[in-house]
């Protein structure tokens, strides 16, 4: 058969789960749901799982014909991805936060990079705040230094298709709340390689409580350092160093975006500067530029062609 917009086909009939979790925002699900429902790729079953308590979300599910699963306690979205995971039965899993969306091309373009070899397929983004994000082509094959380090972006959790016996290798996923995906990156790495699909495949959403998440995304990357010290004891001193690196330098730059001057956010800086093991000039900058606020790092980013921030 042709392919046509009104029957859309794959070259594989291998069934894709998409995983959606949810909590309270079905106006977001909505339009994550539609996305999905507008793939140009087949077979697709789709999982809702809801953490609200009053099944908040089930009619919305119904509407798209969607599995909906109520979660008996809220643990937050890892835990809802894990239980959708452990109840699809697709060759591929697809995790989608209810305030992303999918381009109809996504699982179409993405399904066959997998393979024997490669268990885990990214694409780039069109984020809500920061625009158009393309993978770094360093991000591919073995990546578990990158995931150590905390640098794979944007390879995150509505970016990637996983292969069903890969994610199987790493259930029940380890419930991190904020760094979800963090960890999840470096247990995929433990198991497979990594490619991607240099297009931007997926449209990032920004909720009204996105700085707070952010709060909680820091002390999860902290969490996560913690938990594979032993693992980063297996790599050079810079891996570490630079995970910590950018966890405290992305903490100084939330303490301006909400303060706009803060001795706390200069502390930051200090810190990141203290670990780094390269780029050095750079975050002495910005460790300086932070004392005059916002401004200050501003210029430095612009000093340092850091103004993709």
């Amino acid at each position: 058969m042709t392919d046509t917009a009104d029957s859309p086909r794959s070259d594989t009939d291998g069934l894709v789960s998409v995983v959606v979790p949810t909590h309270y925002r079905n106006d977001r699900l909505r339009g994550a749901l539609e996305s999905v429902a507008a793939q140009e790729y087949e077979p697709i079953e789709t999982i809702v799982v809801d953490g609200a308590e009053d099944e908040r979300a089930r009619p919305v599910a119904e509407e798209f014909d969607a599995t909906y699963v109520a979660q008996e306690r809220d643990e937050g979205p890892q835990a809802a991805r894990s239980e959708g995971a452990e109840r699809a039965d697709g060759e591929y899993v697809q995790f989608l936060d209810d305030d992303d969306r999918l381009a109809p091309s996504k699982i179409r373009k993405q399904v066959p990079r997998l393979g024997p070899e490669v268990g885990v397929v990214y694409c780039g983004m069109d984020d809500e705040e920061r625009g158009r994000i393309r993978p770094n082509p360093v991000v591919r094959g073995d990546v578990l230094g990158r995931a150590l380090e905390m640098r794979t972006f944007p390879c995150i959790n509505s970016t990637m298709l996983i292969d069903r016996e890969t994610i199987e290798r790493v259930l029940p996923l380890r419930h991190r709340h904020g760094a979800d995906d963090t960890g999840l990156k470096i247990d995929l790495a433990l198991q497979t390689t990594f490619d991607f699909v240099a297009e931007p495949l997926v449209f990032r959403g920004r909720t009204g409580d996105s700085l707070s998440e952010s709060w909680r995304y820091l002390d999860g990357r902290l969490s996560v350092i913690a938990t594979y010290d032993r693992l980063y004891r297996q790599f050079p001193d810079r891996i570490r160093e630079r995970a910590l690196r950018e966890t405290h330098y992305q903490a100084g730059r939330k303490l301006l975006a909400e303060e706009g001057w803060s001795p706390r956010a200069t502390a930051a800086f200090a810190r990141a500067a203290w670990e780094t093991p390269d780029d050095y000039a750079y975050h002495v900058g910005a460790t300086l530029g932070s004392l005059a606020g916002s401004p200050g790092l501003a210029a430095v980013d612009r000093l340092f062609d850091r103004s993709g921030y």
